[in-house]
């Protein structure tokens, strides 16, 4: 059986999902079926918005038509936003809950003629269209992810301080000072008297915090998180970073997203070199040059239910800087004296998690790993999370086909615990660094190779050309 935090790690967004799902149908009736209560005993808001009618000549029913106009409008972008279609639709869920709470006493829909005031409901719904929406609603092409992200804190604000104003208005009486009966609006010089009613206080206002918790639950768009890739001089860097890109636009593909994933221009080349070989080539990438430094990165949203935006980069360089960036880490800029190493740790300080690449290939070879530089990173670079990454996997997966007569690629989770198990056991480094990371799990991922006449393993291909990875979906779920 999977541990509790397996599972929320599998099956967390689903989980969450449901809960919410539970929270707003179950809280939002009976929350609002309060608030109408309180409208009904306003002592301040209702007779305030009732002045609308002589002052303006705007009637209850017009008001009403607008703001629920105005609320439809930002809750149609939450719905078209792609981060916040879930969320959108699970509050359309709860509005009806909300509405048929309020309809239960009377209030709301049976008191106005949407027929008579569609033109405030429409202004309403424009007008919040607007607002939330602002110039994107004119952009029919960008190269950034399309977000209503002020739509959806504008919903969270109305709606939360109707809550507030209504819960003050339930439990708190207050003097009457205006009176807008008779067609004026009269002022009433305010008796110096307030009560607090008591009863169902704390009902009410746990009902209102955890709607109001989960509502910003909802509309808040999490933060971005930056990954950055470190390894040995050709420990597969580059070829893990383009393995990820090309999972990483399958999944946009089959969600038909429309985030652009903005690659980098040193990334794309690599891309083009690998995909545009013939089915018989090798790997077709050429050693960065003693001088050069390719910038290799590009962004993905990740998780259907509450996407995240990631970005994954890494620097593809010739020679030998890990050892020196524990010391550049430590160091101001200005006393960094190589422009590799002073990028480097630019990258590194910036990013909130490290992925450290593990050369499945020289522990093969009985070659030194070189990933002795992780563990002087790890004590200089504070506040990181770490992932490591067993690259070049395909030759345990050739191992594991032998010895356990299982497909790895089918069986992808037994053979991850094999690969963790064969590396853990048989290199007291990786051992150590396992344990230095809070027993972290090392995510194999390769592509499926064979050797050629040379001796040499080269990438498969399919019958259009393309090489085929494993490893690097599973580890996209990772990510987020």
């Amino acid at each position: 059986m999977n541990s509790p935090a397996t599972f929320l790690e599998e099956h967390g967004e689903k989980f969450f999902l449901g809960v919410y799902f539970v929270i707003m149908v179950a809280v939002a009736g009976p929350l609002f079926l309060t608030l109408g209560e309180a409208w009904i005993a306003s002592d301040v808001f209702r007779p305030l918005i009732l002045s609308l009618d002589p002052l303006l000549s705007i009637s209850l029913e017009q008001f009403s038509a607008a703001v629920f106009g105005i609320y439809l409008g930002l809750l149609l972008l939450m719905t078209i936003d792609p981060k916040k279609r879930v969320q959108g639709a699970l509050l359309w869920i709860g509005t009806g809950s909300a509405l048929i709470g309020l309809l239960s006493i009377g209030l709301f829909i049976p008191n106005i003629d949407f027929t008579a005031n569609v033109a405030w409901l429409g202004a309403g719904l424009v007008g919040g269209a607007v607002v939330g929406g602002g110039k994107q609603l004119m952009e029919v092409r960008t190269t950034s992810a399309l977000e209503f992200r002020r739509s959806a804190s504008i919903l969270f604000y109305l709606i939360s301080a109707i809550i507030v104003v209504g819960l003050v208005e339930f439990h708190v009486n207050f003097p009457q000072f205006i009176d807008p009966s008779g067609g004026t609006v009269e002022i009433i010089a305010p008796e110096p008297t307030v009560s607090v009613a008591w009863s169902g206080l704390t009902t009410n206002a746990l009902m209102a915090g955890v709607f109001v918790v989960t509502l910003r639950r909802f509309v808040t768009y999490d933060s971005s998180e930056n990954f950055f890739v470190l390894g040995p001089p050709g420990s597969g860097k580059s070829l893990f970073l383009v393995g990820k890109y090309f999972a990483a636009l399958d999944d946009a593909v089959d969600r038909k997203s429309d985030t652009p994933l903005n690659p980098s221009g040193d990334l794309m080349e690599l891309v083009g070199r690998l995909d545009a070989a013939t089915k018989s080539a090798g790997w077709e990438l050429d050693s960065t040059g003693a001088t050069d430094i390719e910038d290799l990165q590009f962004r993905f949203v990740n998780g259907r239910v509450f996407p995240k935006n990631i970005e994954l980069s890494s620097l593809d360089y010739a020679g030998e800087y890990l050892e020196e960036l524990p010391g550049a880490l430590m160091s101001p800029e200005s006393e960094i004296d190589n422009s590799t190493v002073q990028l480097l740790s630019e990258r590194v300080r910036a990013a909130n998690t490290l992925i450290l690449v593990i050369d499945v290939e020289r522990y093969h070879n009985n070659e030194p790993l070189g990933i002795e530089p992780y563990f002087d990173i790890l004590d200089t670079a504070d506040n990181k999370d770490v992932l490591l990454v067993a690259t070049k996997s395909d030759i345990l997966a050739q191992q594991f086909e032998d010895e356990q007569a299982l497909d790895p690629h089918q069986y992808f989770d037994d053979f991850r615990q094999y690969v963790n198990d064969t590396l853990v056991e048989n290199n007291q480094a990786v051992r150590t660094l396992v344990q230095d990371t809070s027993g972290s799990e090392i995510h194999p991922v390769y592509y499926e190779t064979t050797v050629n006449d040379a001796g040499e393993r080269v990438p498969m291909r399919d019958r259009n050309g393309n090489v085929m990875t494993v490893g690097f979906e599973e580890l996209l779920e990772k990510l987020g």
